[in-house]
């Protein structure tokens, strides 16, 4: 049985990965499961729990160490793109620094990492969208930056790895609102939004994506997928679909072409995910909005 370490287990995406290990029997015949998390553990009680600060280097190592996983799934990370915008000590710490010692560990204990990261690496400038796995990034960001540069890290720290470069995660999250659920959140309570039209991306539903990772696991895959949902949408565009799905007032709905914020956003980063359908192919399928928000509605 294989050690699997989750560093971030308390987040959006650890849970949900929680949970899709708790409900597959293969999986849990085949992985041991330990978790890690800056968060105070609300973390089922069949998986180890370590509380763990990944911007300190010497803890970090000496739990990895100790586990000596045979992977590691990294999902901690700042997320916040203007934050990480202001606060760029901080930024760098956890999105980039925090990254490239795990990758470092990894070579020494001979680990493979799978690492999260994002479309927003690429600059939206491409002429004919999507971007796949090939493109070359140009962050515009701060926080694009660091992901790009922890990719980097990654590739010659000269280890088994699995880049997952996703978008726009959503779902219920008891702790958090995303951006698909702020939506439904006002549009339920009859409130006017206003979106923006010129950002494109990749919706990516959070169930949905968990299952993917552990089909990556299963399959032994390398190197950089892109792991989104199967549409490519504006943020206006998604929300007038909650609104279609959910059966919400869609004049609540107002677009704007631009949005005045602090850190750049590409505006075009839909991602191609033809290489992870033709991995897949009828095995696992790959959710469009639609299917993610019905999901959702049946899952309240």
């Amino acid at each position: 049985m294989k050690k699997l370490l989750i560093i971030g287990a308390n987040g959006f995406l650890g849970k949900n990965l929680l949970r899709v290990y708790n409900q597959n029997s293969l999986y849990k015949n085949s992985y041991e499961i330990y978790t890690a998390d800056l968060q105070n553990s609300n973390i089922p009680e069949n998986f180890s729990f370590k509380k763990l600060d990944i911007t300190n280097k010497e803890e970090m190592y000496e739990y990895i160490q100790y586990i000596h996983p045979e992977i590691i799934i990294l999902t901690a990370a700042m997320t916040d793109v203007d934050k990480c915008e202001i606060e760029r000590d901080l930024a760098k710490k956890i999105n980039f620094e925090a990254p490239k010692n795990i990758a470092e560990l990894c070579a020494e204990i001979n680990s493979k990492l799978i690492f999260m990261s994002t479309d927003f690496i690429f600059d939206g400038k491409k002429p004919k969208t999507p971007y796949n796995e090939k493109d070359i990034p140009n962050p515009l960001s701060y926080y694009a930056l660091t992901k790009f540069h922890a990719e980097l890290s990654i590739l010659y720290a000269e280890i088994e790895f699995l880049v997952c470069r996703t978008a726009v995660l959503y779902g219920w999250n008891d702790t958090k609102l995303n951006f698909i659920t702020w939506i439904l959140e006002k549009l339920r309570k009859g409130e006017e939004i206003t979106i923006v039209t010129n950002q494109i991306n990749s919706p990516t539903y959070v169930v949905n994506l968990a299952e993917i990772i552990f089909k990556l696991i299963e399959k032994n895959q390398k190197g950089i997928y892109h792991t989104a949902g199967d549409s490519i949408l504006s943020r206006y565009e998604m929300a007038r679909k909650c609104a279609e799905i959910f059966e919400y007032d869609m004049d609540l709905i107002h677009p704007i072409e631009n949005l005045e914020q602090t850190a750049q956003r590409p505006t075009n980063v839909g991602l191609d995910i033809t290489k992870l359908k033709k991995l897949l192919g009828n095995e696992k399928k790959i959710y469009t909005l639609t299917d993610g928000l019905i999901h959702m509605k049946n899952n309240q």
